[in-house]
């Protein structure tokens, strides 16, 4: 299942368990007559995982095996979620989830589960090994996250416990970074009924630098739930750091229900991402689930809405006015109309036989009239001068067949009327500038933006901060613009401004502080986590 540092740490934990407790009874133990354990893989608090081969197959797979004195006094329900787990997630058929093989108990209540062999590292592992991750690479996980999820979701599941130690990343073909979705340990089946609930009323349940504040108060959880926990995976990803990261796991409870997220750069100041990106990140760790994507359809389509927006290719005009030059790649190419007139001498294109593409310094190029037209006026200059001359030789030749001199006086007269008029009609036509429409743009204002007590954070929509501390004048136009005010241990109140508003001051109301339970804090994960329950998955499974 793992590769290099935690396969070696597996294999060290398990030499020094057995100095004291002799050889693992597993190892080398027909499970089931399938499933030949041959090796540890590794160990958490509830179990471990074995590497297997599978009869008669002869497939390499990874089984699942419950510690049998994990049970008990502490969860009486466990067996029962055990087997949810593997029914669930044996549904479950997308490639960017684990594959289940096979699950049950032996006769001798051992009860296992066997599932796909991943030879890679967890995302854990890897933010742990390369640190922040670049905005594509974290863009391309999550999206796989999303796919993954959204399959358990349309079954009316949910995961509870999404964090980077459950989220494994593969080589796939020639595809880096491919992601396996593991350990629905967690998963709660929002169809069940109330009274077959298999979460005990006071078990902690969850990794507490991911959850969602509903889910620490013990609310209603839904698909929602994830997305929060998929936002903290992207903030991490992206900054190298979680948002709230306490000495112990009360306070990181207390934060995530009580405190604004950081910004990115407050975190990490040298995060290089897109504002698009950013947003999504703090849609997605909104503190009240209504304020969050509706559902991982909508995450995946913002996610890719931004990572559209990073790419800054596009086809522009030749000139500003219109037409487009192939070698640019910003802004957005238009197909113009077919041009209904031709306007002087047309000369084509000529290509541009070392950049593959046409070449517009040419004698011709496309106007921004939607109409083809010669670079220069000079042509129309020379051909209305070669008119004029015919006329003038016509006329000499008239007078001199005895029309007298009046008459070519008066010729002369009318061609050289003629001459200038054309010369001036062609130097208007070559100096006057081409007929443009200045852009629309739309009249903006500031409004000054206050609270009681002042020193909020003001948000807009898509939870972009557009002001660290009232008061502060936030830029507005005709379109009405709704504004988050957070302040830490108040209220978030919602405002709509717009241009004409006059100054604005919103009166923020205190937040009742949730105060947890006392728990037992010292019993600590394995794994280092520091989670007081013993559920907490320190298993990458």
């Amino acid at each position: 299942m793992a590769t290099g540092s935690s396969t070696s740490a597996a294999a060290t934990d398990e030499a020094k368990t057995s100095k004291s407790s002799g050889p693992d009874p597993l190892i080398g133990r027909l499970v089931n007559e399938r499933f030949k354990i041959t090796g540890l893989i590794a160990r958490g608090g509830m179990g471990k995982v074995y590497k297997a081969e599978q009869a008669p197959l002869g497939r390499v797979c990874a089984v699942k095996v419950l510690n049998p004195n994990y049970s008990g006094e502490h969860d009486p329900e466990f067996h029962k979620r055990f087997f949810l787990e593997a029914s669930i997630s044996a549904k479950l058929t997308h490639p960017n989830t684990v594959t289940i093989f096979d699950y049950g108990r032996t006769d001798d209540n051992v009860y296992y589960m066997a599932m796909e062999f991943l030879e890679g590292r967890t995302l854990h592992r890897a933010l742990r090994d390369v640190g922040p991750f670049t905005e594509d690479r974290a863009t391309h996980i999550a999206r796989q996250i999303c796919r993954s999820l959204r399959e358990a979701h349309s079954l009316g599941v949910i995961h509870r416990d999404l964090k980077p130690a459950n989220v494994y990343l593969i080589e796939h073909g020639d595809e880096a970074d491919f992601v396996k979705v593991l350990d629905f340990g967690l998963v709660k089946n929002l169809d069940e009924a109330e009274g077959e609930s298999l979460t005990k009323t006071g078990l902690f349940m969850g990794s507490p630098k991911y959850m969602a504040p509903e889910q620490i108060r013990g609310e209603h959880v839904d698909a929602r739930t994830d997305i929060y926990a998929l936002g903290v995976i992207l903030y991490e990803m992206i900054t190298g750091k979680v948002p709230f990261d306490r000495p112990n796991s009360v306070n990181i409870l207390m934060a995530h229900v009580n405190e604004p997220v950081p910004a990115l750069r407050d975190m990490n100041p040298n995060v290089d991402v897109s504002e698009a990106l950013e947003a999504v990140i703090f849609k997605c760790v909104a503190k009240s689930p209504d304020d969050r994507f509706k559902s991982m359809d909508d995450v995946l389509a913002a996610l890719k809405k931004a990572g559209s927006g990073a790419m800054t290719g596009t086809m522009s005009g030749v000139d500003r006015s219109g037409a487009f030059d192939l070698l640019s790649t910003t802004g957005s190419f238009t197909p113009q109309p077919t041009p209904s007139s031709l306007s002087g001498a047309l000369t084509p294109l000529s290509p541009d036989p070392g950049s593959g593409a046409f070449n517009t310094t040419g004698a011709g190029a496309l106007s921004a009239g939607n109409e083809l037209r010669p670079k220069s006026k000079m042509p129309l200059i020379l051909g209305g001068l070669l008119v004029i001359g015919l006329v003038v030789a016509v006329v000499v030749l008239a007078s001199s067949k005895g029309d007298g001199p009046s008459t070519a006086s008066s010729g002369s007269t009318v061609a050289s009327t003629a001459a200038t008029s054309a010369t001036a009609k062609a130097s208007t036509t070559e100096t006057a500038p081409a007929s443009t429409t200045a852009p629309t743009v739309a009249a903006v204002e500031k409004v000054k933006v206050d609270s009681e007590p002042s020193g909020a954070m003001v948000k807009d929509e898509s939870g972009t901060i557009l002001c660290d501390k009232t008061p502060c004048d936030i830029v507005v136009d005709d379109k009405p613009k709704k504004l988050t005010i957070d302040l830490k241990e108040y209220k978030n109140e919602t405002i709509a401004v717009k241009k004409g508003d006059p100054s604005r001051q919103v009166k923020l109301t205190k937040a009742a502080v949730w105060i947890p339970p006392k728990k037992d804090d010292t019993k600590k994960d394995p794994g280092g986590g520091g989670t007081p329950n013993k559920d907490f998955k320190g298993d990458p499974y």
